[in-house]
């Protein structure tokens, strides 16, 4: 079976994953808070990182893509947002200090602080439910494991420990389940497992990879990409937290991916690539009214979806 490396956070062409090193020296730059004039239009506030302007940084927008704005211009690269619980947080990963590390910064860009320091890469942070801390995974190369670290940094504690790659953890609303996605089964399924990492068991099983798995707000669904690596397409399916019923909700071709649900857990916000290059989407639950929210020649995708 192909291997997939889904710990670089996104693939670009022939549906491979690229790791594209990028470190600078320089301090963080933050834009001045007045800077931020969102509404909240559309539904609230979207954050993504973008490759405009020549390198990746984060961008805030409303959620009807208007009122764009940048909130890193670090010359690394600044990549990965996440709301906080209560939005006035971003966790992200940025490559500013040599290492991929995971840092958070007020919504408007200010305070921006380094939470990790270590020479393994460091991918995919999430929040749990009341903001306290932050789920992430270390790469060592042949493997990935799930962390977890209090929301300043300290106590980083492993959760998973296998030689297959666990990846993107996402804690239940009720904070008493994680979410994940791992290979350790051949191609990547969508696993579950206790809050203390106890009980993981695999919820999927069909042979198309299933990544970047996430809860509706209300823990009743989760939303995924089915990557077929054989005609390089993707397509994002909701299913109920079970595993059970099923249903695709993007259109057959292309490439549709990582969804994020808005607080409400009436819409999604994912990436497509159907008009050329990734751009931030958005979409009813349903699949309907899928619209197009960003529009440049560079890449903009990973998009987390707040209140205003």
């Amino acid at each position: 079976m192909e291997k997939l490396t889904v710990s670089i956070r996104n693939y670009f062409t022939l549906g491979f994953f690229l790791l594209i090193s990028c470190a600078s020296d320089e301090e963080p730059t933050n834009p001045a808070s007045d800077d931020i004039l969102l509404d909240g239009r559309g539904g609230g506030i979207i954050v993504f990182y973008s490759g405009r302007e020549n390198n990746r940084d984060i961008y805030i927008m409303n959620g009807d893509g208007s009122g764009l704005k940048r909130l890193t211009t670090s010359t690394a690269s600044d990549e990965c947002p996440t709301f906080s619980p209560d939005f006035k947080k971003i966790a992200f990963i940025s490559e500013r200090d040599n290492y991929r590390e995971i840092y958070t910064m007020n919504v408007d860009g200010t305070d921006q602080k380094r939470l990790t320091n270590s020479s393994e890469v460091k991918e995919h942070p999430s929040w749990s439910a009341d903001g306290t801390k932050i789920y992430f995974i270390k790469d060592f190369g042949s493997r990935t494991e799930i962390w977890l670290m209090n929301s300043d940094g300290t106590n980083q504690a492993r959760l998973t420990n296998n030689q297959f790659r666990d990846e993107r953890p996402i804690p239940s609303s009720d904070g008493n389940a994680i979410l994940f996605m791992s290979n350790r089964n051949g191609n990547y399924e969508i696993y579950l497992m206790n809050s203390d990492a106890s009980d993981q068991r695999r919820i999927t099983n069909s042979p198309s990879h299933k990544i970047f798995p996430v809860w509706s707000p209300d823990g009743k669904k989760i939303s995924y990409s089915l990557n077929n690596m054989s005609n390089q397409t993707a397509e994002i399916h909701i299913m109920n937290a079970d595993g059970t019923g099923d249903v695709v909700i993007t259109n057959p071709g292309g490439r549709n991916e990582n969804p994020a649900w808005s607080p409400d857990g009436k819409n999604l916000v994912f990436q497509s690539e159907r008009d050329g290059n990734f751009e931030v989407y958005k979409m009813d639950s349903s699949g309907s009214n899928q619209t197009r929210l960003t529009n440049n020649s560079s890449w903009d995708g990973w998009a987390s979806w707040g209140i205003k």
